[in-house]
């Protein structure tokens, strides 16, 4: 399978280089690309990349700059478009402030690449990670609280529904219409969505997490418009599935 690593980035060129070396030596001989978009980042990310391409002679290291941000969930569809575009079986997404383990990217695409789901999750929560990894006690309560509410909307029992660590099978987004998705970070909901329409398989793994200086996180601000939202998200799809509403992205595209 054609496997390509996706690292969206914005405001973290101390620690991305730290992420590319983590990545284990036998995912990058298999990934067929690696692909690294700044979100027009106001920090030299882009040149630290730049720079450790041209020391490791990496040519399937490729970055790309967006003119303008696209907000989380812009630059995660701007990924997912990049690998259907050009032919990728499975996608990986690792964010590029170090907050997930690239080292567990193998056990990650695992179940697509034995044809047991269609997209994987790394939970920090079913591994006990997030706390131990320094997860704030707001967010790691507000992700609890939210997953809860999102698992008896959908009739789910997913251990969370908020990790960035994902493996997204291709032949799958060649199917859903993942680009009317939101924007921001409730794209992590709204994707998701999408796959549970469509009666598409949706697995996770246990991960370890880290919480540093340099990791990125919302305001509680942020993750209380996110709560908000994600929740209106969910309703949206639930209403759409009993024919309440007729929202087109919540509407099964496969028999």
């Amino acid at each position: 399978m054609k496997l390509m690593l996706f690292i969206p980035a914005y405001k973290t060129e101390h620690a991305i280089i730290s992420v590319l070396e983590r990545i284990p030596e036998n995912i990058r001989k298999k990934a067929a690309e690696i692909v690294v978009m700044d979100n027009s980042s106001p920090d030299n990310l882009f040149d630290r990349v730049m720079e450790y391409k041209k020391k490791k002679k990496m040519a399937k290291l490729k970055i790309y700059r967006h003119s303008k941000n696209l907000l989380y969930g812009g630059n995660e569809k701007a990924g997912c478009e990049y690998a259907v575009k050009h032919g990728m079986d499975i996608v990986v997404v690792v964010h590029s402030d170090g907050q997930y383990p690239p080292e567990h990217i193998a056990q990650l695409i695992m179940p697509i690449e034995e044809e047991k789901a269609d997209t994987v999750f790394g939970s920090r929560i079913s591994g006990r990670g997030a706390l131990r990894g320094g997860m704030p006690i707001w967010r790691f309560s507000g992700n609890i609280l939210l997953t809860f509410v999102e698992n008896l909307i959908t009739g789910t029992r997913f251990s969370e529904w908020h990790s960035g660590f994902r493996a997204y099978s291709c032949k799958a987004l060649r199917v859903l219409p993942f680009k009317e998705c939101v924007s921001g970070y409730e794209w992590t909901t709204d994707i998701y969505l999408l796959f549970l329409a469509n009666r598409f398989r949706i697995a996770e793994i246990p991960i370890p997490t880290h919480y540093g200086k340099e990791s990125t996180s919302p305001s509680i601000k942020t993750t209380f418009l996110y709560f908000c939202t994600s929740t209106a998200l969910a309703l949206n799809y639930l209403l759409t599935r009993f024919r309440i509403r007729n929202i087109h992205k919540y509407r099964p595209v496969r028999k």
